[in-house]
């Protein structure tokens, strides 16, 4: 895909080094505490009550039209990054001079989704070049740029041309990806909401079903202070759902994306936006660029904490990125023939497996970096997921209150639970259930 090559992701394997300064209490990072701070003790994050739906297991296909369709369940598909040989769906290929649509990939996707049974999210962002206020570069080549659009009727069009003929069809709109970057928008933040606002007018009065996600920003380089600022100047005014992405270092495990999506929630918090569902609809691993990889083992370790840990952290859907985009991250769904399954794809379904139909009841560590996570099963049972963050050979007895005695691991695999109700955990979770 050589559109995406000149993508800015090394920005992915920057530290987030202002957020993750650990002070150790026995063996726990302070992170963990500072976590719970809204709540009590060590837990994680308000747990959700509901159960867990298929939609929260999200992810971006980069080329669907090329290989098979995932042979794991997926829920909903974010179109950002997909591409077919007409090329890309955004508005700097539907409309590539004025008044002259190509909407093949975008149909072929609309249609592709219906047949698969996923709901979509459609991103609106970037700005042809006919249309753009300036011709700043983004990471897509010659055409699309990062700039706002010079006349605010053109964006107009564009969104109400798009919502009219697929109304019904696309069920989310995101207003723009990641605009805390200057590659994906150079605009204002000022001109931003204006953009957000009219396309939530529009949207609403097209296709009223039709919900708007806020502006996506990425998780770092003053997204903090880039998003406290877009909602103090009514951005929130036009979003249903709050979007975001937590991006971490390659070398950083997902636990450390605890504290980012804390402190994201608190900007949320300050502008009176918490009842708003809240989705994280692009995260992943590994900077190709910095040649970061990842065995089975880990990817199926990251994978699995990532979706319990996020929907632990009050977040309602997560798009992972990607399914078999090879020019931009390396933990990826797919090998190199685009069918073999990699451990985080054979993770990705396991515990949809463990978690689709469940309620989470509470997700905590303990001192030792041992996390639990106790749900209700659709059939009312009690199970745990049970994983250490730091060891790979610790001894965990299991408490005489679980009333288990089956342990299954990321593989499918099922054990009886011993008498001596011990077993060894480590970055890999476990669910024990009856």
């Amino acid at each position: 895909m050589r559109h995406l090559q000149t993508r800015f992701w090394k920005l992915l394997g920057l530290a987030l080094t202002s957020s993750l300064l650990v002070v150790f209490i026995y063996t726990q990072p302070s992170f963990l505490k500072d976590i719970g701070m809204r709540l009590s003790g060590t837990q994680a994050a308000a747990v959700s009550t509901k159960p867990i739906p298929q939609t929260y297991f999200g992810m971006h296909i980069a080329e669907p039209f090329r290989i098979p369709w995932p042979a794991v369940p997926i829920g909903s598909w974010r179109l950002w990054d997909t591409s077919s040989a007409a090329g890309l769906p955004f508005w700097p290929h539907l409309e590539r001079e004025k008044g002259q649509w190509d909407f093949r990939t975008l149909d072929d996707c609309v249609k592709l989704a219906s047949e698969k049974g996923v709901d979509l999210i459609y991103t609106m962002a970037l700005t042809p070049k006919w249309a753009a206020a300036r011709n700043d570069s983004s990471p897509y080549g010659d055409g699309p740029t990062a700039a706002e659009p010079k006349n605010l009727d053109d964006w107009r069009n564009f969104v109400r041309t798009v919502a009219t003929r697929y109304k019904g069809k696309i069920q989310y709109y995101e207003i723009w990806n990641e605009p805390n970057l200057k590659h994906f928008f150079s605009g204002s933040i000022d001109q931003l909401v204006t953009l957000a606002r009219e396309a939530y007018t529009i949207i609403k009065e097209v296709d009223p079903a039709a919900k708007v996600v806020s502006p996506s920003l990425y998780s770092d380089y003053g997204a903090l202070p880039w998003l406290d600022e877009y909602f103090a100047k009514g951005g929130g005014n036009y979003a249903d759902i709050i979007g975001a992405h937590f991006y971490i270092a390659n070398d950083k495990p997902p636990e450390e994306s605890l504290p980012l999506i804390r402190k994201v929630q608190q900007v949320i918090a300050k502008h009176k936006l918490e009842q708003k569902p809240f989705w994280n609809t692009e995260t992943g691993y590994g900077n190709k660029q910095d040649n970061a990889f990842y065995s089975d083992e880990q990817s199926m370790a990251y994978v699995a904490r990532m979706y319990l840990l996020n929907w632990a952290s009050g977040i309602e859907r997560f798009y992972w990125y990607a399914w078999d985009n090879r020019n931009v991250v390396t933990m990826l769904m797919v090998k190199e023939d685009n069918q073999t399954l990699t451990g985080a794809a054979k993770a990705y379904g396991e515990i949809q497996k463990w978690l689709v139909g469940s309620q989470m009841k509470k997700c905590q560590p303990d001192f030792r970096n041992t996390w639990t996570c106790e749900l209700v099963q659709e059939s009312g049972k009690p199970a745990w997921v049970v994983w250490n963050s730091q060891r790979d050979d610790l001894s965990f007895k299991v408490p005489e209150n679980y009333e288990v005695q089956q342990v299954q691991n990321l593989y499918g695999e099922k054990t009886e639970l011993g008498r001596d109700r011990i077993l060894k955990i480590g970055s890999l979770p476990v669910l024990l259930s009856q």
